[in-house]
């Protein structure tokens, strides 16, 4: 869902409207008049500048009592943007006292209304725009927007479509539905709506803040179409350079295959703002698949100076070490990510992994032994357990783990194989007969089981 009045926000900036059928532009009419008197709105601004609140309320008294329309309007409208929605309720109020049909102080209002989360008085609002008033088609957007914070989605449509066929060719309206099909991922409609903005001129919003190029990128990118939405992130790029166009442009390449265009992309972002933690583990993904580890695992260790508290970073750094052939290092990764979360379920497993490989069987029964309940119910986990109980010769352990873990690997011939074997040694025939015929099914040519049926 777009951000609220996040369309009413994007159409201050269109300047006109094209209505089918008029003759020509039809500019859109400014309450605050050129030269208009602004003394007493500007010492109130200056006094809240400098925190003096009681000055500042003086001073917004007397614009409500003695000041001119222009001015309460541009007060109003300051000190919206200053995030004082009671104050400017209050003054346009005072102004739709004077001109109860005004469609633009209807729909300032609604805005107000909306930052408030009183829906219904915006709706109320918004409805008393008259049809011929040139705020109209700003009243369908913030409607658009309204019915799609209340979820009821198909009329927002209607609203958006409604006001594209009272000015088909203004740019900002064909955005608002590129806005509203990405919403809904319904992305090749956000792709042809932004588009279409785009050939009619509109490349950027909100003084740049918004790139209509990267918004078609993120629409490609969001229906799987990465290698098409790489041309528009970059030029995206070429207008405005910004972290999260450079993050978006990195993942996407990642997500192409592209790891060198994504390495370029996230290597520049992290040498632009090396605390955009999220960076870290495309950049050391990209690297890895680059066939270049020891970079990946450079990376990883810089980001979790940016992040210490980050465990699937610490667990991927693990998985690496232990490509690299850093055991130790990997081991201490793996701690690191369960001293964060000692319910990660993954990073013990990957640990245990590693104590088995080198023979720690004691390490893994203190690890293991020290889980709570939802954590050891992993069946990997009672495997785990099972084979360094067996090797410590705590035979009975071994078994009770062994149960446990055997329903959830009966389609696992290492497993069957092992539990079987172990059940032998045990003197309980009957049940590894069982347990390695199913292995047998699984691995028919296996001659060392084969023979045990002989």
């Amino acid at each position: 869902m777009l951000n609220t009045s996040a369309l009413v926000f994007y159409l201050r900036e269109a300047i006109t409207f094209s209505y089918e059928g008029s003759n020509g532009i039809i500019e859109k009419r400014l309450i605050i008049k050129e030269g208009a008197e602004m003394e007493l709105a500007n010492k109130m601004l200056h006094a809240l500048e400098h925190e003096d609140m009681a000055l500042a309320k003086k001073y917004f008294d007397e614009v409500v009592q003695a000041g001119t329309d222009e001015e309460q309007y541009y007060l109003a409208e300051e000190l919206f943007a200053l995030g004082f929605l009671d104050e400017t309720e209050d003054l346009y109020e005072l102004l739709l006292a004077k001109y109860k049909d005004e469609g633009e102080l209807l729909v300032r209002a609604a805005e107000v209304a909306l930052e408030k989360d009183d829906m219904d008085a915006a709706q109320d609002y918004l409805e008393k725009v008259n049809k011929e008033d040139e705020a109209y088609i700003e009243s369908l957007l913030v409607l658009a927007d309204l019915y799609q914070m209340q979820g009821l989605f198909e009329v927002s449509e209607q609203k958006l479509l409604e006001a594209k066929q009272m000015a088909p060719n203004e740019p900002i309206i064909d955005f608002a539905l590129g806005e509203y099909y990405l919403s809904q991922a319904r992305f090749a409609s956000a792709v042809q709506s932004y588009q279409t903005a785009v050939e009619a001129g509109l490349t950027i919003i909100s003084n740049g803040a918004v790139s209509v190029y990267e918004r078609i990128a993120e629409a490609f990118a969001a229906s799987g179409a990465f290698e098409e939405a790489l041309p528009y992130y970059e030029r995206a790029l070429e207008d405005k350079e910004s972290v999260d166009t450079l993050f978006g442009m990195g993942l996407t390449a990642y997500q192409a295959k592209d790891y060198t265009k994504a390495i370029h992309a996230l290597e520049h972002l992290r040498e632009h703002d090396p605390s955009y933690t999220t960076l870290y583990s495309y950049l050391a993904k990209s690297y890895e698949e680059n066939g270049e580890p020891e970079k990946a695992i450079a990376v990883l260790r810089d980001g979790l100076t940016q992040d210490e508290f980050n465990k699937e970073m610490f667990l991927e750094a693990g998985k690496l070490a232990v490509t690299l052939r850093l055991p130790e290092e990997a081991e201490e990764f793996y701690r690191q990510a369960i001293v964060l979360d000692e319910e990660f379920s993954e990073a013990i497993m990957q640990l245990n992994k590693l104590l088995l490989a080198k023979e720690n069987y004691e390490g893994v029964i203190e690890l293991v032994e020290g889980l709570g309940e939802e954590v050891i119910s992993e069946p990997q986990i009672f495997w785990d357990v099972s084979v360094a109980y067996q090797e410590t010769e705590q035979y009975n352990k071994a078994k009770a783990n062994y149960e446990l873990a055997y329903p959830h690997f009966t389609n696992n011939p290492t497993f069957l194989k092992e539990y079987g074997l172990f059940l032998r040694e045990e003197g309980e025939h009957a049940k590894s007969q069982e347990v390695l015929r199913s292995y047998l099914e699984l691995e028919p040519e296996d001659t060392e089981i084969l023979s045990l049926f002989d």
